[in-house]
């Protein structure tokens, strides 16, 4: 009895567990299915813009970060330059002025004989002159 029993139990509930309850599927308008492929078009366009703008963001970030890089190595050189120029000017100064005494004194050593000459009683650059007059009347000593 306890096997007439599970087979039954079998036979009637077999087919009752394998039918189940079906649904049917939704029966959709033309309409609403015209609408559900707008939206997910929109979807689809706004995940594109969105995308296009993670993109232009991407490429700020990296063209920021190679400026962050490139900035402080020219701002170092410019640095650099200005030191490099500061520390020789004293020294082109002072070249300066060595050059500029040895000028002066190139002139002086030139300008040196012509006034020993000029002042020299016998002076080739003088004119000769005749005796003053006043020297004329003068009784020899």
């Amino acid at each position: 009895m306890r096997t007439n029993f599970a087979m039954i139990s079998t036979i009637t509930l077999l087919p009752l567990l394998l039918s189940g309850c079906k649904r049917e599927p939704p029966v959709l308008t033309g309409r609403q299915v015209e609408q559900v492929f707008d939206a997910q078009e929109r979807v689809l366009d706004q995940q594109e813009i969105l995308s296009q703008g993670r993109d232009e963001l991407e490429s700020d970030r990296r063209h920021w970060s190679e400026r962050e890089r490139r900035d402080p190595i020219i701002a170092k050189s410019i640095e650099a330059v200005g030191i490099l120029f500061a520390c020789c000017l004293p020294l082109a100064l002072i070249l300066l002025l060595l050059a500029k005494g040895k000028v002066e004194q190139i002139e002086e050593d030139k300008a040196n004989p012509v006034l020993v000459e000029m002042l020299s009683t016998e002076s080739k650059r003088l004119p000769q002159t005749s005796p003053r007059s006043d020297q004329v009347n003068l009784p020899e000593r």
